[in-house]
């Protein structure tokens, strides 16, 4: 059940049921700093949210005694999950956590733009580290170009990098993706839902219309950091795109041409 990474567990009795420890490189030993870390509940809600330091050290605490998965995400990296656990009142944790790498293989036909690179721009753009935004996803290179081939459409395309959108009386660009998305070590964390179907605020998929009325909405979609209408999304040249980052309510796609020395708040750096 442990196929990615190994767990290191060690409690030690403090005052509150905290989880700490160490994300590391599992092939060279590396600090995996800013990285997200999250505790989820039995029903694989997410409850808290927190990243590492630069070093690769962590900590977050559970909202109370009960059963947990502790679930880190970075990009550049498989994510990882524990087994259930059972956090005992009064107690810290130590888990040490290797993480294994997904690298990125760069097609040298396209532009891409280093992992760091794209994560100090998001995270200038959006006040916090997007390693620690529960369903942060970056796709360039060869995954990019793997999800058009042979794609039909621009939604065909989102569809493959696990993206949501649908099309009925308003088309629907990632609804509800920060809640649940198939875990990319194999190990589905939930079903993955039908064209008709969507995830509530629970995780449970529920059929569309039904999610609409749950309060449930649609994300925004960005082209070179410019709104979108999500009804042009058929309109945007996928093949011009370079990356495409996706986080809990929005699906941000970069062309070739964009300048990543510009940061928010205008002018270059």
């Amino acid at each position: 059940m442990l196929a990615l990474g190994l767990f290191i567990w060690s409690p030690a009795r403090l005052h509150a049921q905290t989880v700490q420890g160490r994300l590391v490189d599992a092939e060279n030993g590396a600090a995996v700093g800013l990285a997200g870390v999250f505790i989820l509940s039995a029903e694989r809600d997410v409850l808290v949210g927190a990243a590492s330091d630069t070093e690769g050290f962590y900590s977050i605490t559970t909202p109370d005694e009960g059963d947990y998965y502790l679930y880190v995400q970075r990009v550049g990296y498989f994510e990882n999950e524990t087994p259930l656990f059972r956090a005992e009142a009064g107690r810290t944790y130590s888990v040490d956590i290797q993480m294994r790498p997904e690298p990125f293989r760069i097609d040298p036909l396209s532009v891409t733009v280093e992992n760091e690179e794209l994560e100090d721009f998001l995270t200038l753009e959006l006040g916090e580290n997007p390693n620690a935004l529960f369903g942060y996803r970056a796709f360039q290179g060869s995954m990019l170009q793997q999800a058009r081939l042979g794609a039909e459409d621009n939604t065909q395309v989102l569809r493959r990098l696990n993206v949501m959108v649908s099309h009925g009386r308003q088309v629907c660009i990632n609804s509800f993706l920060g809640v649940s998305m198939p875990s990319r070590n194999g190990l589905a964390r939930s079903r993955t839902p039908d064209l008709d179907e969507s995830v509530d605020s629970r995780g449970r998929v529920v059929p569309r219309a039904e999610a609409m009325t749950l309060g449930g909405g649609c994300g925004s979609l960005y082209l070179d950091g410019y709104l979108v209408p999500n009804e042009q999304v058929e309109q945007i040249q996928m093949e011009s795109v370079a990356v495409v980052v996706t986080l809990p309510g929005s699906v941000r796609l970069y062309t070739r041409d964009f300048d990543w020395t510009m940061r928010p708040g205008g002018g270059a750096q």
